[in-house]
């Protein structure tokens, strides 16, 4: 434990040296700003209150998914294609243990930067609609579990960024397909779903939206909670197979 935890806080630091990481943080408060500034403007004498605001800021989540995509799509490619790799491998470390430290900073910075999207939203919210906090109802639920579930979202994005950088190599491929993929699978999920092709509630982006089960109706006939997560869950442990596999059994040239 003490060696993954070592791993981790080298990871840590390696990070937030970075530029990058400080960049993403400030474009996500900026954007905040702008979009409180907006919706305060926009609804100006509407009955609008403070936890409409925390579910229609939960939709600035995409940004977060694709700064999450962005971190884990070159974690572990810049570590080949800066040649920095080599250091890693020299340490007498599994290369296993290094595969999984830098997944958990992601899962780390996944967390955070959820997070501080929150704290950013409650903090907007209260500035502007400070007087209608405990007017509560539906939307307390809906806002939070929105939150709740993008995370699950947002993990799945990123460990197909995350494996996608560790199998290729190649930060530009894997960022640039994982949010490829993020962008066009809902549409190929609801025209599936138009059509009712029953073959789309078994593709990965038919399950990772938990949000239906609870708010709603799932988009498949026959598809049930458990069956998202059993989903999931396989598709995750695939990707985590070839990964680790590419991770430690290829050779390095660097």
């Amino acid at each position: 434990m003490s060696s993954y935890l070592h791993l981790i806080k080298n990871e840590h630091m390696k990070l937030f040296k970075r530029s990058t990481i400080w960049m993403l943080i400030g474009i996500m408060i900026v954007m905040n700003i702008i979009v409180s500034l907006f919706f305060k403007f926009l609804f100006n004498g509407i009955a609008f209150r403070f936890w409409d605001y925390i579910e229609v800021s939960s939709y600035l989540l995409v940004v977060i998914e694709i700064m999450c995509i962005l971190v884990a799509g070159e974690i572990v490619s810049s570590e080949f294609e800066k040649g920095t790799i080599k250091f890693l491998f020299i340490r007498p470390v599994k290369r296993v243990k290094i595969l999984v430290s830098k997944y958990l900073l992601v899962l780390y910075i996944i967390i955070l930067l959820v997070l501080l999207q929150l704290l950013m939203s409650s903090i907007l919210g209260l500035i502007f609609y400070s007087g209608t906090v405990f007017t509560l109802d539906q939307k307390i639920l809906i806002g939070l579990g929105r939150y709740l579930f993008n995370i699950i979202e947002i993990i799945v994005m990123s460990t197909i960024a995350f494996s996608l950088s560790a199998i290729t190599r190649s930060s530009v491929f894997s960022i640039s397909i994982s949010i490829l993929l993020l962008f066009t699978s809902s549409a190929i999920i609801t025209l599936l779903e138009h059509y009712n092709y029953q073959i789309g509630k078994y593709l990965l982006f038919a399950n990772t939206n938990l949000m239906p089960y609870f708010f709603g109706q799932p988009l498949f006939e026959g598809m049930t909670l458990t069956f998202s997560i059993i989903n999931m869950l396989i598709h995750l442990i695939l990707l985590a197979i070839f990964s680790v596999v590419s991770f430690t059994k290829r050779d390095v040239h660097v």
